[in-house]
């Protein structure tokens, strides 16, 4: 679920679509993070720390993480808010 939960349900698992929590994963995850994929993960929460010259290259990150988990980076903007909208789409059959 949208808390990163595991949904049961008659106490078994249940299956659904996972590409929006895998990409939220992506993006929210450091390198180093896990041990069998060390370079894995954008860290987005770092690059927002940092000044404007820091949204290229965390666009050229996330559209390399992305490409190598099987997404391409379709758009990335920021509203009048300020908040970051993405859009992917799947790059596997």
């Amino acid at each position: 679920d949208e808390a990163r939960n595991l949904s049961c349900a008659d106490g078994d698992l249940v299956a659904s679509e996972s590409d929006a929590q895998h990409v939220d994963l992506l993006l929210v995850s450091t390198k180093g993070m896990f041990k069998e994929s060390p370079t894995v993960g954008v860290g987005m929460i770092t690059f927002l720390k940092k000044q404007d010259a820091a949204i290229r290259e965390m666009r050229r990150d996330i559209m390399v993480q992305f490409n190598t988990d099987g997404y391409k980076l379709t758009e990335m903007n920021q509203d009048s808010t300020g908040e970051y909208i993405i859009e992917y789409k799947p790059t596997y059959q």
